[in-house]
């Protein structure tokens, strides 16, 4: 049980979170469609623009700082300003890694290797705490605390959470088990890697590339039975076309483009591994509940986020206000 409930604290890694934020993506684990992600964005500002001038906003497991890109939109369409800072266990660096980084991202103070059960600030330093897909991750009672510490009297605390059902966490569950075929032995990496052993010792091999074609037409019908299943077509695609050409790269090159695929789906699954760990389930919220139902809390709100045509959940939206007394 986690917090008290739970003593499951998920196998958080950060290091594929580590090169995930270094390639310089904004967020994660959002919906794979842009007028999904833009209808986010608005939820996300409407939720905001009822703030202060001058407010100090807190976004716990920051990552890039989609969310305080989100508050300072809010603040600009109202004529405000928000003082922003993000803390994320990752060694985050927006201004390094992000192209284009926003004026109000660029003011905004990042720190990275803060866990959310211990934030450097003190009692009272914020008025508004938001979280992303990220609390979650956290021991859920000590991370709670923790807010409940540094967030001022009548401040609020706005959480996206992973939940069961959510459009989020199915989407993830569908690319684990795409990345489960592209690395299963005799898949489209294991063949080509076999191809390119045989090509390393100067032989033509028709039984590698008997087993590289097998592999790909498998994966073809993965993608016809399981669409989009574009995590597959992507990999693949680009392995077809090498394959087909490959005496015009030189054989290294070829290797590495291997290696540094493997490499990054074994990233992007501890990623999935890390999220699938972190989902809120039953007990989870019930914890979050009796935490949130004590003498510094008031105004709780469990909903979830709906969004698209279909309304389809994205997530747990956790609503509190401490106490002013």
């Amino acid at each position: 049980m986690r917090g008290g409930w739970k003593i499951v604290v998920p196998s958080y890694s950060n290091q594929g979170w580590q090169a995930y934020w270094k390639e310089g993506r904004l967020g994660s684990c959002v919906p794979e469609n842009e007028e999904t992600a833009s209808e986010i964005q608005s939820r996300w500002v409407e939720l905001l623009s009822d703030l202060s001038d001058g407010a100090r906003v807190l976004d716990v497991a920051t990552g890039n700082g989609i969310l305080l890109g989100h508050a300072e939109m809010a603040a600009k369409r109202n004529g405000k300003h928000y003082a922003l800072t993000g803390v994320d266990l990752a060694p985050i660096d927006p201004a390094r890694y992000v192209p284009d980084l926003s004026e109000g991202l660029q003011e905004a103070r990042f720190l990275g290797g803060i866990p959310a059960e211990r934030l450097p600030f003190e009692e009272g330093d914020f008025d508004v705490i938001l979280s992303q897909y990220g609390l979650e991750y956290a021991d859920l009672g000590k991370a709670l605390d923790e807010i409940k510490r540094v967030l001022v009297r009548s401040g609020r605390l706005i959480w996206l959470a992973h939940c069961e059902g959510s459009e989020v966490v199915d989407q993830n569950l569908d690319q684990d088990a795409q990345i489960s075929l592209l690395l299963a032995p005799g898949g489209p990496i294991d063949a080509m890697t076999g191809l390119l052993a045989k090509l390393e010792k100067g032989k033509r091999s028709v039984h590698a590339e008997t087993k590289l074609r097998v592999a790909l037409s498998e994966a073809e019908k993965y993608c016809g039975e399981h669409p989009p299943a574009n995590v597959v077509r992507e990999v693949c695609t680009i392995i077809a076309d090498t394959a087909s050409r490959y005496q015009a790269y030189r054989l290294q090159d070829l290797k590495q483009m291997v290696m540094d695929s493997r490499k990054r789906l074994l990233a992007h699954r501890q990623r999935i591994n890390d999220l699938l760990a972190a989902v809120l389930r039953p007990d989870d919220i019930e914890f979050v509940r009796v935490q949130l139902a004590g003498p510094a809390w008031t105004s709780v709100s469990f909903s979830e986020m709906c969004v698209g045509v279909d309304s389809l959940p994205i997530g747990l939206l956790i609503c509190a206000r401490r106490t002013g007394s």
